[in-house]
């Protein structure tokens, strides 16, 4: 939480100077979203399939309800990736019509086990 001042905006008394009012703000949690500065942090999951391969979109929400694509080229995804959608952040309180980021987290989902085909499917293709 933080505070608004808003000085000399509270009750005055004669002979006396007026009295500050302090806002207090709390933010509330939210579902999708956590608030870092005047940055939104996303966080999605893609497969594994779809790390390895690239060649896909990831279609990231932002908090004004427009749908974001994100395509994935060629590359592939390491676990832990980042990507910065500019400009859909939070509002910048001194600079009105400008906007913090969108860092949008890659996480990646591994499977639990592979059977020993699959094993040695993987170290066919990745033999180092």
């Amino acid at each position: 939480s933080s505070g608004i001042n808003a000085e000399y905006g509270g009750d005055r008394y004669p002979g006396k100077k007026a009295q500050d009012v302090v806002f207090i703000v709390k933010e509330k949690p939210h579902t999708m979203f956590t608030r870092e500065g005047n940055d939104i942090l996303y966080s999605t999951r893609v497969t594994l399939a779809d790390a390895l391969c690239g060649n896909t979109e990831i279609i990231v929400p932002t908090i004004t309800q427009e749908k974001i694509p994100i395509p994935i080229g060629d590359t592939t995804i390491k676990p832990g990736s980042k990507r910065k959608i500019k400009g859909y952040g939070m509002p910048l309180s001194k600079r009105p019509g400008e906007y913090g980021d969108m860092i949008v987290a890659i996480n990646v989902d591994f499977p639990d086990r592979l059977s020993a085909e699959q094993k040695n499917v993987v170290r066919q293709l990745f033999p180092n």
